[in-house]
């Protein structure tokens, strides 16, 4: 059996709660992506999470510092945000959002998922409240050019909501189970 290394950047929560389960699920170990770098050589395999924000990937420079520790290995990417992957208006720009995160000596070896997050304005920090409200109104301005996920955003926006599901990281894990000849269990 290979070793699984779970490594994920979340500021609220979301991407955690994905990486936990799926790093209990394939009896991995989960790190912080600040705390990784000195567990990338004992892994096989690297699933590596990180939250959206402003157009970016939370954990996103790490993974670049790293990419060195991590060339050969086989790499699961996951982004974490409030845009529906099942939508198929949201899939290029979520996908554009990853090629831009992930270095290119690393996209060859990458298998790259996209999960729905979690959003709870009240909790959010004072620069990510102002730079979601400026956000809001470039989003506001476009008017009828408004695209499938701007519209999610201004639906959501100010308010408490959470689309995580835990079942969606189901094919993530079975990608995993097959990479590290495993049956571990469900993600529940």
């Amino acid at each position: 059996m290979k070793h699984i290394l779970v490594v994920y950047a979340s500021h609220y929560g979301a991407t955690r709660r994905y990486a936990a389960c799926i790093a209990k699920a394939l009896h991995a170990r989960l790190a912080e992506a600040r705390d990784a770098a000195p567990l990338l050589a004992g892994a096989d395999v690297v699933v590596w999470g990180g939250g959206l924000y402003a157009g970016g990937v939370n954990g996103a420079k790490l993974l670049a510092k790293n990419a060195e520790k991590l060339r050969g290995k086989r790499l699961i990417f996951f982004t974490c945000g409030l845009a529906d992957p099942e939508e198929p208006a949201d899939l290029p720009a979520l996908q554009q959002t990853a090629q831009r995160a992930l270095p290119a000596a690393l996209r060859e070896n990458a298998a790259v998922f996209h999960l729905r997050g979690a959003m709870d304005y009240a909790a959010l920090s004072p620069l990510h409240r102002l730079m979601m409200g400026m956000m809001k109104r470039m989003i506001e301005r476009k008017g009828d050019a408004q695209t499938g996920e701007d519209r999610q955003f201004l639906d959501t926006y100010g308010k408490k909501v959470d689309f995580v599901d835990l079942s969606a990281a189901g094919p993530l894990a079975a990608l995993l189970r097959a990479a590290a000849g495993d049956a571990a269990g469900e993600i529940r």
